[in-house]
């Protein structure tokens, strides 16, 4: 059975977790192993508390897929071994996800260095001072989310098109049928059925 990481810290924006993790487990047949930086339990802004199957300095492999979720304390959040761990799944070539300002960490610590990206806030990257490690502000994409290689990213209203892309970056549907079922999400069933047909 393939297996995905979700990396999920205090304060963790519950949304964007909710339709990659769904769609993985019960479209594509993964197992979800949650992850956190050292704590037994993280409660999410919306007050849901989640018992992680393992800290970072424990993880199991192999995996098929690394995914970072945002949320209200990545501002915060210095962890050397969360960079390593970025750093050997991207060279391992793994797919790697990171929505919202999971995003800024990744900025913050010159991992998006050698991709496209996207993100919630370009001026912040390339003004403040400790964002020095981001240097390839050319490769900003001013798009929800973006795939390039093994990496996605996207901004934090964007989680449907984030799940959508990591499913595609794995190789789990191409981009027409992605495509459509990032529109069945975002425009609705009755939508979906006018412009497409019945579901199946």
């Amino acid at each position: 059975m393939k297996k995905a990481l979700i990396v999920l810290t205090e304060a963790y924006a519950d949304w964007e977790v909710s339709y990659v993790a769904a769609e993985l487990a019960m479209s594509h047949g993964f197992e979800i192993d949650t992850v956190s930086l050292g704590e037994s339990t993280v409660t999410s802004i919306g007050q849901l508390k989640t018992i992680v199957d393992y800290t970072i300095d424990n993880i199991k492999d192999p995996y098929d897929a690394l995914i970072i979720i945002g949320g209200n304390n990545w501002s915060q959040i210095e962890n050397e071994q969360l960079v390593q761990l970025i750093k050997t799944s991207l060279d391992n070539n793994i797919v790697v996800g990171a929505i919202c300002a999971a995003v800024d960490f990744f900025a913050r610590n010159g991992l998006l260095t050698g991709y496209k990206h996207t993100g919630n806030d370009l001026n912040q990257w390339t003004t403040e001072k400790n964002y020095k490690a981001y240097t390839n502000a050319l490769d900003f994409m001013n798009e929800d989310s973006v795939v390039d290689k093994n990496l996605v990213t996207a901004n934090g209203s964007s989680a449907v098109d984030f799940a959508f892309n990591v499913i595609r970056a794995l190789g789990l549907l191409d981009y027409k049928e992605a495509e459509k079922q990032k529109y069945f999400y975002k425009s609705g069933y009755v939508s979906y059925k006018m412009k497409y047909g019945e579901i199946g």
